[in-house]
């Protein structure tokens, strides 16, 4: 509302001679721009805009932006590029400003949040002793040494993406560090800039780009003291009143106290030392109790206030800075001391109005001195200007000595007789200070709500104890000068760049607790102007503090709402100023780096380009040719060669008896016109050796060459059948797999081809590598798939392979075969595929079943017979007795012995003695005579091969005259070539054996079988989530199979050792697939090897297809593990696992065996896990705890079943063993087993080419793995011994360090007598046998892996196999690690477990030696087998050397 027009009044006083007065010319009365303007330095009074003018330009020099009367077109060069350079960076603050400044601030809301909730939530990390500060120091100087900044590889500059995204972020970024309070902004904002422009900065979705840098930067190049601390929290002040609040936060969090500046000084540096050495301001007296001394505390802070105030204003702004933050000092001080329970404020104010009056007595009389002083100073000074006058200018010169004379009386005057006014004193005071002019405004009138009155009830909003006072400077008739108080009882500062807005006219203080604005050169036309106005300003400060009180402002008159509009328009210019200075550096920054970045990658150039080359050439050398195909007339001339052989023609007549001979149009007619064909037929058809000889045949007699891949489930079948093929051909007995034969085999680590080999038997695994590394197998012209009724995961997946590479190569013939299959399963599967279906070439077998094998073996007696079976103490957890008691169909037709037999009987179990009997049955009762010539005898695996050949071996019968054989994957070709070769004359043989033997090879003389209708498979246990080798029984078509052996030559006998019932009624026809029993984590990375494509509809593209649920499952476990990545790509140890033919974890296990070079550990810890526990069922008291305990090392199970092993090879050596396993409980048999199969797990890294071995070394490998039957597994006493390189000493820490990696995400924390699954947030309970069970370790560990988890039958979890973590583990080894730096915490796993740190430094040592572990490893990942470089090799031996220290 305008004012209403004032008269003018007459000439001013003469006494007023040094002030000026502005009319209002409008609703706002304000001066003009043209007036006197403030002194350019009066201490903390900073130059500002006033309300009526432009806000003054921060440059020393104004630019042409800012001069609006400047002409474009009249600017220099220099001027023009300043011009829309400015410009520039006030079209970036404009559309930036705002979202920089929102974005700062809620980095610093998050990051003080972050830090006081991790803090709470995280567990104290114990770096004692294995991260010392020394080490901390170490590893950080260390990896400083080799991480200076290196150009990106290649010719290419990497330039930046956006630069003004970048720009801006740089620029919140350093309003972020402000704003924490961070020292050396400009230096980390400037290795933030370097990595952002070399494009290294970590792209993160959830925090500032280069924050995280920013903070690492700090903890690697700065002490501990200067960050802040983790142990205080942030926000708040240590002291304070139970009512305090933490600090009022703004848009930038201020610092702890703000004075006024100039827009173009350089803020006031809070971490800079105060040289305040007053004793009275720095000294506490906090042990004055009593209320007097509190008064007089008071009274004397009361004067030191005063005193300050009324000084003469320093002369340098760096004395004012000291002065203001005494006075804030001070004032934080009384402030604490009022809130004082004991504090009697009444008393105290009178006390102060004494000493005030005293106080302003004695300033009065300093102020009269002064006067004095500086008048006879002036005295003089006239008198030495009127004698240096020219004598016509004495005249003059007597009339201003009389001014000056009349001056002084004046001044006398008012000096001497006006002092008891307030006014005068006030107006002496003024004069006093260099006689400043002061600036007279004029608002005019005004209606609506009083300022003073808003402002009290706006601070009462904010803080309901706050009060607002206001004190008269000056007061007379025609102006009116106020100061402004306001305390606060909680810490509230005004926002930032307010104070910098408010008129230079005004002194403005604040503290956290007291701000106080003084108008010093400033006054309004009266007292009420004067109030409404420093008010009006008050209120301008408290509107920073938040949206709320800003809205409250609105609710003011005209005049003074635009007051406070105009000083807002003032502080944004000021910060616009500001931010273009900041824009500026640090584009500057930016351009300086890229042209560093230019001149490096100018010299590396040429340089990376002749190394590409080098490298281009050298794989050109390295790949390999591609077979070249033989010419047509070569082919006739050595195929007609061949045949013309007697030894060929002699094997023809062989070949021509068997059924496939006789089909053989028929065969060659259906797989030449058709791309896929199923071939069936019966066992003794001769399929698998003759119709490979038929299409080799075929093509050879054409002049065509051809090759042709046989595939088999086993590496014996496909050795055997090589041979076999090898002899039809007419070919010597050592020619396979030379240059003279036609034949040859591939297994795992062995190869017996030639450039000249057309027919190649592998094993199904030969067949999957070659798919990884020639997808469309474009060496083959014939692909024949053997015994695909097993249904194997290799083969359905081989299944889905094959049906995709039907689509791009439609010239490769693939055939599949089997002797029992269903047909139409196939057929359909490969779009109608035709089926042929020929007969076999067998003799009738006799068949019994348990009850006839009872029946036949009840007069059978020998002592022997009643020898212990060691393995009968642990039951098998998947069978039930209930399930496997005997069913017989026709009782009546069996004797009641036989009955009572069998009801004592558990098919599930193998009855050994049922199985000797029934073998010297058939052995010597002469209506078997005519059986017993060769016995096969079908074993579910290894270990009960051996057990049954001990027996055997015990009798009397089978002592003399017979010999007996295993057959069995793992022995050598030698060993197995025996059970395949004819007796002597006068001997018999018995070949036990698992289902080797069952399809794929013949042992043709065979003619008694006895089958224990069980067998050996990988089933996915539910329970435990994880694919265990079980043994459960056989279908009908592999019991239909192993009849069928004993029908080769002759009639023939065969027992199955299960009731006709059971064969009949319970038992499956067709074996389960695989792909619908076993986890699916090995096909999942079959498929990204392959690159099927998308993993689920890979798998739904199956014969069978698993369970969706299933196949997510198994993706997540692979993505916990770090074989595949959140967006299902395979990782580098995605790829490493998937040539490993072991669980997960497990192959994970054995790979860092490899890394870590302690592999004869860790392979005996994979036997241990995966065969039989050697540990023996402790005696039925109860009183004797489980006999692992004796062998407690290193608390962890596994590593107490490593300790027991290590231990019983001690005894083998010694030839002690069998003391060993009697005193401790330990088999023999079952330990022997980890011996073959640590061997056996080294043939397949060997294979898989991540143990890299010379020849000698092959060579022994070789001998360990196929020697004797009875040499193998120590039996001799004499172990193979791993290379040295592969085998150092490490400590238990690391082993259990390797083993929770492994293992991870397995993991147990302890709460209270508890155990919870980190994981999966489920209470689980361990084993009473564990080493860790409470009742067997009074401390146990904080953190503990296991291996597996089961559901008992009340429903809750044990696990098994648990081993402790070492804190060091768990915070360099495993998960996926967050660091927050401010909060210092370590969060893996997105908070699954959360560790805090000491300090900065502590947490930055932590992540360069987690990172360092973990690229040594991704780089042994891609390069398999390679040695590590010297610096890759260093960290890890860091580590080792860390773990080795801290176990000591």
């Amino acid at each position: 509302m305008a004012p209403n027009k004032k008269k003018k009044k007459p000439a001013a006083n003469p006494a007023r001679g040094f002030a000026t007065t502005s009319l209002p010319s409008k609703a706002k009365s304000v001066e003009q721009p043209n007036d006197t303007s403030a002194p350019e330095d009066r201490g903390s009074v900073v130059s500002a805009a006033t309300p009526d003018s432009k806000p003054i330009d921060t440059n020393s020099q104004l630019s042409p932006a800012s001069q609006g009367s400047s002409d474009i077109k009249n600017m220099s060069p220099e001027e023009l590029e300043a011009h829309l350079e400015n410009s520039e960076l006030e079209a970036l603050v404009q559309k930036h400003a705002a979202r920089s400044i929102a974005d700062a601030s809620r980095q610093v809301a998050k990051l003080e949040t972050e830090r006081r909730q991790l803090r709470s939530q995280a567990y104290r990390l114990s770096a004692y002793p294995w991260l010392a500060d020394a080490t901390v120091d170490e590893i950080v100087t260390f990896n400083a040494s080799e991480s200076l900044y290196v150009a990106p590889s290649g010719s290419a500059i990497a330039p930046i993406l956006d630069e003004e995204k970048t720009l801006v972020d740089l620029w919140t970024l350093e309003r972020v560090l402000e704003s924490l309070n961070f020292p050396r902004v400009p230096e980390a904002i400037a290795h933030v800039a370097i990595l952002a422009t070399w494009g290294k900065l970590a792209i993160g979705t959830d925090s500032l780009p280069g924050l995280q840098e920013a903070f690492e930067w700090y903890a690697s190049n700065t002490g501990p003291s200067e960050l802040p601390s983790y142990e205080s929290v942030p926000g708040s002040k240590p002291g304070l009143s139970g009512e305090s609040t933490p600090m009022q936060t703004t848009s930038e969090p201020p610092t702890v106290s703000q004075s006024r500046q100039s827009p173009a000084s350089t803020p006031t540096n809070v971490s800079e030392s105060e040289k305040d050495s007053s004793p009275d301001i720095s000294s506490d007296s906090d042990e004055d109790n009593d209320p007097a001394k509190l008064t007089e505390k008071y009274i004397r802070l009361r004067s030191l206030i005063w005193e300050a105030q009324n000084t003469e204003p320093e002369q340098t702004q760096k004395s004012t800075s000291r002065k203001q933050k005494r006075i804030a000092r001070v004032t934080q001080r009384l402030q604490q001391l009022i809130r004082d329970p004991l504090f009697d404020e009444y008393e105290a104010e009178a006390a102060w109005s004494i000493s005030q009056i005293e106080l302003e007595v004695q300033h009065q009389q300093r102020l009269r001195e002064k006067a004095a002083k500086r008048r006879e100073e002036m005295r003089k000074e006239t008198h030495e200007v009127k004698s240096s006058q020219p004598e016509p200018a004495t005249a003059p010169s007597r009339q201003e000595d009389q001014l000056v004379g009349n001056t002084d009386t004046v001044a006398d005057g008012l000096l001497g007789g006006m002092f008891e006014g307030v006014d005068e004193a006030v107006s002496t005071k003024e004069k006093a200070s260099e006689q400043q002019d002061i600036k007279t405004i004029d608002f005019g009138r005004w209606t609506g709500v009083s300022p003073r009155r808003l402002l009290d009830d706006i601070c009462k909003g904010h803080d309901s104890k706050a009060r607002v006072a206001v004190r008269t400077l000056h007061k007379s008739s025609y102006s009116a000068r106020h100061s402004l108080e306001i305390s606060w009882t909680v810490d509230v500062l005004p926002g930032p760049h307010t104070i910098d807005a408010l008129p230079s006219e005004v002194l403005a203080t604040t503290a956290p607790r007291l701000w106080s604005l003084q108008m010093v050169s400033m006054a309004a036309a009266s007292s009420a102007q004067s109030e409404a106005y420093v008010c009006a300003l008050g209120l301008f400060l408290v509107s920073s503090l938040g949206a709320k009180e800003q809205k409250a402002t609105t609710r003011l008159p005209t005049v003074w709402r635009d007051l406070i509009k105009d000083l807002n328009e003032a502080k944004q210019r000021v910060m616009d100023e500001e931010h273009k200075t900041s824009l500026r550096r640090i584009r500057e920054l930016i351009h300086e780096t890229q042209e560093r970045m230019k001149q490096v990658q100018t010299q590396t150039a040429s340089t990376d380009r002749g190394k590409q080359q080098g490298v281009v050439a050298e794989r050109r050398r390295l790949q390999r040719p591609k077979p070249a195909k033989l010419d047509p007339e070569e082919i006739l001339k050595g195929w007609e060669s061949r045949t013309a052989r007697p030894a060929f023609q002699e094997m023809l007549q062989v070949r021509r008896q068997l059924p496939v001979h006789q089909f053989k149009d028929m065969i060659l007619s259906c797989v030449g016109d058709n791309a896929v064909s199923v071939i069936c037929a019966e066992t003794g058809a001769g399929k698998s050796s003759g119709i490979p000889v038929l299409l080799l045949e075929q093509d050879f007699s054409q002049g065509r060459d051809c090759h042709i891949l046989v595939t088999q489930p086993r590496r014996i079948s496909a050795v055997t059948l090589a041979r076999r093929v090898s002899q039809e051909l007419g070919e010597g007995r050592n020619d396979l797999g030379t240059m003279r034969s036609l034949v040859g085999y591939a297994i795992r680590l062995e190869s017996k081809t030639s450039s000249n080999t057309r027919i190649t038997y592998a094993t199904t695994g030969v067949l999957l590598r070659m798919l990884e590394e020639s997808p469309d197998l474009d060496e083959l012209d014939y692909l024949i798939l053997d015994e695909v009724h097993e249904r194997t995961m290799d083969l359905d997946l081989l299944f889905i392979a094959l049906k995709k590479l039907q689509q791009r190569r439609s010239t490769l013939k693939i055939v599949l075969m089997s002797a029992t299959v269903d047909a139409k399963k196939f057929s359909e599967y490969f779009g109608g595929a035709p089926v042929l279906d020929l007969p076999g070439r067998t003799f009738p077998v006799e068949v019994g079943f348990l009850e006839d094998a009872v029946e036949a073996t009840n007069d059978v007696k020998d002592k022997a017979l009643s020898v212990q079976d060691d393995s009968q103490d642990v039951a098998d957890d998947f069978y039930g007795n209930e399930k496997g008691r005997p069913v017989v169909s026709n009782p009546e037709a069996y004797s009641s012995q036989t009955l009572r037999t069998l009801s004592n009987m558990d098919e599930y179990r193998i009855d050994y003695n049922l199985i000797v009997k029934l073998a010297a049955s058939i052995a010597s009762k002469p209506k078997y005579k005519k059986y017993s010539s060769a016995i096969l005898i079908f074993m579910p695996g290894i270990g009960e091969m051996r057990r049954l050949h001990n027996l055997l071996l015990s009798l009397d019968i089978f002592s003399r005259n017979w010999l007996v054989y295993l057959l069995h994957s793992t022995f050598s070709t030698e060993d197995l070539e025996r059970a395949f070769e004819r007796p002597p004359p006068g001997y018999k043989k018995i070949v036990i054996a698992t289902n080797i033997a069952e399809t794929g090879i013949t042992i043709p003389d065979v003619t008694a079988v006895i089958d224990t209708c069980k067998e050996k498979v990988m089933r996915f246990d539910e329970r435990r989530q994880l694919s265990r080798l079980t043994e459960g029984f056989i279908s009908r078509s592999s019991a239909r199979q192993r009849r069928g052996r004993a029908a080769r030559v002759q009639e023939g006998l065969c027992f199955h050792l299960v009731t006709k019932y059971r064969h009949d009624n319970q038992m499956l026809e067709q074996q389960v697939p695989e792909m619908l029993r076993l986890g699916l984590q090995d096909p999942i990375l079959r498929i990204k090897v392959w690159d099927l494509g998308s993993i689920e509809e890979t798998l739904n593209a199956a014969i069978d297809p698993p369970s969706r649920k299933n196949i997510l499952r198994a993706i997540e476990k692979l993505k916990d593990a770090g074989a595949l990545t959140k967006t299902e790509a395979l990782t580098p140890l995605g790829q490493q696992i998937a040539r490993l033919p072991l669980e997960v974890s497990l192959a994970k296990l054995a790979i860092f065996g490899v890394i870590f070079r302690s592999l004869d550990p860790i392979l005996a810890i994979i036997s241990l896990l995966t065969s039989k526990s050697p540990f023996l069922s402790s005696p039925a008291t109860g009183s004797q705890p489980d006999t692992r305990q004796a062998f407690s090392r290193g608390d962890s199970d596994l590593l107490s079943s490593l300790n027991a092993y290590e231990s019983w090879r001690r005894a083998k050596a010694a030839r002690s063993v069998q003391e060993f396993c009697r005193k401790n409980n330990v088999s023999d048999q079952a330990m022997s087993q980890v011996e073959e199969q640590k061997i056996q797990l080294l043939v397949y890294l060997v294979d898989a080419g991540q143990v890299i071995l010379s020849g000698e070394e092959k060579a022994s490998l070789s001998r360990a793995r196929t020697g004797g039957a009875g040499s193998r597994g120590g039996a001799s006493g004499v172990f193979y011994a791993l290379p040295p390189r592969y085998n150092q000493t490490i400590t238990d820490r690391a082993l259990n360090a390797l083993l929770a990696m492994a293992l991870y995400p397995r993991v147990l924390l302890r709460e209270g007598k508890g155990w919870r699954n980190v994981y999966s947030n489920q209470q689980v309970s361990l084993t009473a046998r564990s080493v860790n069970h409470p009742s067997n370790n009074t401390k146990p560990p904080r953190w503990l892996s296991f291996y597996e988890a089961m559901q008992n039958r009340s429903g809750s979890l044990n696990v098994f196999e648990t081993s402790a973590i070492p804190e060091s583990a768990l915070a360099l080894l495993l998960g996926d690690a967050e660091y927050k730096f401010f909060a210092g915490v370590l969060v893996l796993d997105t908070g699954k477990v959360k560790l805090a740190v000491k300090h900065w430094r502590q947490l930055m040592a932590i992540k360069v030696l987690r990172e360092r572990i973990r690229r040594v490893l991704d780089t042994c990942y891609k390069n398999p087998g390679e040695e590590m470089q010297e610096t890759e090799r260093k960290w890890v031996d860091f580590w080792l050397s860390i773990e080795a220290a801290a176990q000591e």
